[in-house]
This record gives structure tokens, C-alpha cells and sequence, in this order.
């Protein structure tokens, strides 16, 4: 076993930091409370199922061809299924989780992506490696979970390393573990079945009921990295995945709660085909700049300042890029200042030692793996390059005024139903939203300017073309995910139990979710939009 994969077996299992006597603090279980013993009915209970890495178009079709007869029966039957759901910008499992238990956006929970640096804070993170225990602690506490609004009452989550405030959390088995970082396929199928064990347990075993569980099965999204996500052997994992909800439903007959809980059927992201890897630190070398070759490897903030680059890459299809400029020193010496975030207009003249200066945008814009580049040049104005057109989102608090220079990288000047938006007047982003469902990249005004209220966020931010991703060579995958892809952004999402109308919604997000469970299980004070299920 190599440092990686027992770095990757310590963050998630949290054995690490504990036997090296860290504070208790860095651990959910911990026990910070939003509320005191809320007023909670004693007959209503909620569960989550989060499948990582499910495309809404699979699991359409898969809804179609009869092959998930559990979850039709248990929730599309008797519930509300929506028929356009966005996850997240980034598309990526950890940001894309934060959503359901939190009711806010990755920018606004300061997680823009798996890799990330904190200028002010002077930290740098890679949740792939043993710093995923710390995940807990990095976003808000401001931003209260649903286990924290709970407080008080018994919650359960199992797998999920967003687990704060949660009464009982579970991790995989140390076994299953090994051969999980072993990329041992069948060590992902036996973690969803563990999963579903550690849930009849909890419910059957004659403790405590949970009020709230969220159960995560992590096996299609890894799966589907090695095998293609529309392929003969996704299509048969998600099926085993329809027995194992058909087991959680039954649970809930057994335990006389079927007519008493909300469940809800979800995805964090959807994966696309990978044909080609672009290794963007060696493009960035390739313009003279120093990148540092991996965060996980970073010895605090001091191995940063040698470098004058550094990327944080996320489902391999996401990138976050950031520049530090270069101070001279005593005899010419130079350093490179990470104080502060490059400008849009330094990033258009970047100075680079032994180069000149470059317009970064222009280079990185023509790089054939990058479909979208995104940056922010002031507060609440954005730009959007494609390598033959660039797009200007204006925000108004949660309204949108969209405009195109050349070919319209969004492609939303191609569809009737959004071409009539861009005429220079604000919309709102639901109106963008259900005018875009039909395009490459659906929701994408409100996606793009919430990545930026992060201040973690890069200076810059890439999104693969279809097809690419940007890991370095001999790390291919078959599949990636990340972008602002549709196939990737867009996730399954159906609700149903008590309470809960039969039929279908045109448009909702993951972050609609939370209010929902919030105002069934009583918690009067929320922040969110509440879906439109209730009968």
C-alpha cells in the first residue's frame, strides 16, 4: 500500500486524525446545534438516498423501459418526479453533496471543488486525500445541516462524509475500504449493500428510530469511471441499486414509517465519456509558469509561494486555476505573493519571469480539452470564453442580463426558448432555467455566478469539452464529470411519502430539497424554496 492509498483510507474512514490525537472538534459527531429541541411531530420521518453519479437521461430511460420497478412502485408511483433537476457547478461528489443537507449552492458553502486554496485563511485542500476529515469544518457554520436543524432529535447518515451534527454516522468497513482504493470494482457493489445493512439495522434493530437518515451509494459513480456511464454494466448496477431501494422501502413497512416518511430519490452528478486526457499543469509549464504539482503534497501554505501557479482539479472534468504575481526582492531575488486573487484585467497581461507578460485567457481559451473558461472581472459581471465566442453574465441579485460577443459559447442564441431572454433586460434564474433544459448547459447564469461567490474560488475556472478531462497521463478514466455539461450537471430527482402529490414538476434544484424536508418535519424558520409537492 503506497501513501496515496493509505492517505485516501485514513480521510475516509477519519482513523487517521484520531489516533494522532487531533481535536474532536474537526469530527461531525461534535455536536454543533442549530436549534434547541425544535417541535418536531412524532409521526414524520425523513430519508434521502443519494445514488452518486446517476445521469437523469439513464435513469429516464431506464424508468421507461420498466427496469426500476421498486422505484416506481415506492416513489414515482406515489410521488412527485422532477423532470428536470439541477445538481451543482461543479458536478462533483463533496460539492455536490452540501447541497441536500445545507439548502445552499457550492460558492455558498465555500466548497467550490474537491481541491481548493484559501488565500486568507493561507490553507489548501484536496478531499481525495486524508484532508476529506476536515471537510466538515470547512464549510459555514452559519450554513446549518439538516442534522443540526434536528437538534435534539436522532439522525443518522451513513457513508457521507458531509455528516455534521448528525447523531450516528457510519463509514465503510476498513475491508471494504482496502479494496475500494484498490479500484477493486466489486469492493463498490459491496459498500452499497453495506449501506442498505447499516439502514434495516438502525430501523429494525430495536434502537432508536432515526428521524432523518441519509443513505449514500457510492458504487455507479466509480463504476462508471471504469467502464463508460451509459454501458451494459451501469445499466445492470443500477438495477441492483432499484432491489437495494426496494429493501430500504420495505424496511419502512416493516417498521411501520412507509406512510409516515419522505423519501427522496437523488443524484449528485451524471458522468460523460472520456476519450482523451489533457494534462493542463503541463500546459500551464508550457507557458513558462511554475505550478505546483499536487495540494495534497502541500506542507502548509509555504510550499505555494514557490510557485506562481497551481490547479485544483475536481472529477477530473473541473478545474480551478489559480496565479500568484511575482515580487522582486534584494538583488533581484524573486518570490511569488499569494495575499490576494489576479484581476481579470492582470490575468489579460499576466507577467510571467523569463516570458514577458501573457493574456492567460487568450492561451488557455484555445487549449482544444477546454470547452467553457470562466472569470469574474468585478463583482457581479462574468465572462464565459469558448475558443470562437465569449458570453457576459450581469447579475442582479437573482436576476440575469445575458449577452454574446461572436459565436455564443452557451449556445443559447441557438433556441428559441432562450434566444428570447438575450434581449438586453434582466430575467430570473428560474426563467433562465426552464428556457435552458433543452440546451448543452441548462441553469448555467445562476451555476457560474454562485461558484464565484466563493472565496476560495479560482481566479479562473475550466469546464472540459465534451469527450476530455484534465488529469495528467497514465490517471485516464473512461468517464469524467465536473463540467457544466448537461449530461453531468443534470440529475434524477424524484420525492415521495405522506402528504406528497402524484404527478410531475417541470424544473428544481438540489437545494430544494432541504426546505422541503424542513417543512415537513416542522422547523418553522428556513431558508429555501420549498418544492411544489405538497397536495
Amino acid at each position: 500500500m503506497d501513501r496515496r492509498q493509505a492517505m485516501k483510507i485514513l480521510g475516509f474512514t477519519g482513523v487517521g486524525l484520531a489516533n494522532m490525537g487531533m481535536m474532536s472538534s474537526f469530527f461531525s459527531a461534535c455536536g454543533y446545534r442549530r436549534v434547541g429541541s425544535p417541535m418536531i411531530q412524532n409521526d414524520k420521518y425523513g430519508v434521502t438516498i443519494l445514488v452518486d453519479g446517476w445521469r437523469a437521461d439513464l435513469f429516464q430511460d431506464m424508468l421507461n423501459k420498466g427496469q426500476l420497478p421498486n422505484i416506481k412502485k415506492h416513489l414515482v408511483d406515489r410521488g412527485t418526479l422532477v423532470d428536470n433537476c439541477a445538481g451543482t457547478f461543479p458536478s462533483t461528489t463533496g460539492s455536490a453533496h452540501l447541497p441536500f443537507i445545507t439548502g445552499m449552492m457550492p460558492g455558498h458553502n465555500n466548497c467550490p471543488g474537491l481541491r481548493w486554496i484559501d488565500r486568507k485563511n493561507r490553507e489548501a485542500r484536496d478531499y481525495v486525500q486524508m484532508e476529506n476529515v476536515l471537510f466538515d469544518r470547512d464549510f459555514p457554520r452559519s450554513n446549518y445541516t439538516l442534522y443540526e436543524m434536528l437538534s435534539g432529535e436522532y439522525t443518522l447518515c451513513i457513508y457521507d462524509f458531509a455528516s455534521r451534527g448528525a447523531t450516528k454516522k457510519h463509514r465503510p468497513e476498513i475491508s471494504t475500504l482496502w479494496f475500494m482504493v484498490q479500484d477493486i470494482l466489486p469492493a463498490w457493489v459491496q459498500a452499497d449493500e453495506e449501506a442498505v445493512a447499516i439502514f434495516k439495522d438502525a430501523y429494525l434493530g430495536g434502537g432508536t428510530i432515526p428521524r432523518y437518515s441519509f443513505v449514500w451509494l457510492p458504487s455507479l459513480d466509480h463504476l462508471a469511471h471504469f467502464l463508460r456511464p451509459m454501458s451494459d454494466d451501469i445499466y445492470e448496477r443500477a438495477r441492483g441499486v432499484d432491489l437495494l431501494v426496494g429493501q430500504i422501502m420495505e424496511t419502512l413497512h416493516k417498521a411501520q414509517l412507509y406512510d409516515k416518511t419522505i423519501v427522496s430519490l437523488v443524484s449528485d452528478h451524471g458522468l460523460t465519456d472520456t476519450e482523451n486526457t489533457h494534462d493542463i499543469r503541463a500546459t500551464l509549464m508550457g507557458y513558462g509558469l511554475n505550478v505546483m504539482d499536487n495540494l495534497s503534497n502541500n506542507d502548509g501554505f509555504n510550499s505555494l509561494r514557490q510557485h506562481n501557479a497551481a490547479r485544483g482539479l475536481s472529477g477530473n472534468g473541473f478545474g480551478l486555476l489559480y496565479f500568484a504575481e511575482t515580487e522582486t526582492g534584494r538583488a533581484g531575488t524573486q518570490s511569488y505573493s499569494w495575499d490576494r486573487p489576479i484581476e481579470y484585467d492582470e490575468l489579460r497581461s499576466f507577467l510571467v519571469p523569463g516570458e514577458g507578460r501573457l493574456d492567460l485567457i487568450e492561451l488557455l481559451r484555445n487549449e482544444d480539452a477546454i470547452g467553457l473558461l470562466m472569470v469574474r472581472e468585478r463583482p457581479d459581471l462574468y465572462h464565459i470564453f469558448s475558443k470562437s465566442g465569449e458570453g457576459i453574465i450581469e447579475r442582479e441579485y437573482s436576476r440575469f442580463r445575458y449577452s454574446v460577443i461572436g459565436t455564443d459559447p452557451l449556445g443559447y442564441k441557438s433556441l428559441p426558448s432562450s434566444a428570447n431572454l438575450i434581449d438586453g433586460n434582466f430575467h430570473d434564474k428560474d426563467t433562465w432555467f426552464s428556457a435552458t433544459t433543452s440546451s448543452s448547459y441548462p441553469d448555467a447564469p445562476f451555476q457560474i455566478t454562485q461558484l464565484f461567490d466563493s472565496p476560495r474560488c479560482g481566479d479562473m475556472v475550466i469546464s472540459s469539452k465534451p469527450g476530455w478531462d484534465f488529469l495528467s497521463p497514465g490517471t485516464h478514466h473512461k468517464a469524467s464529470h465536473g463540467s457544466l455539461e448537461k449530461a453531468e450537471v443534470m440529475v434524477p430527482c424524484v420525492l415521495a411519502g405522506p402528504g406528497i402529490k402524484q404527478g410531475n414538476i417541470e424544473i428544481a434544484r438540489s437545494i430544494d430539497l432541504y426546505p422541503t424536508y424542513l417543512k415537513y418535519l416542522g422547523i418553522p424558520n428556513y431558508d429555501g424554496e420549498v418544492l411544489n409537492v405538497f397536495g
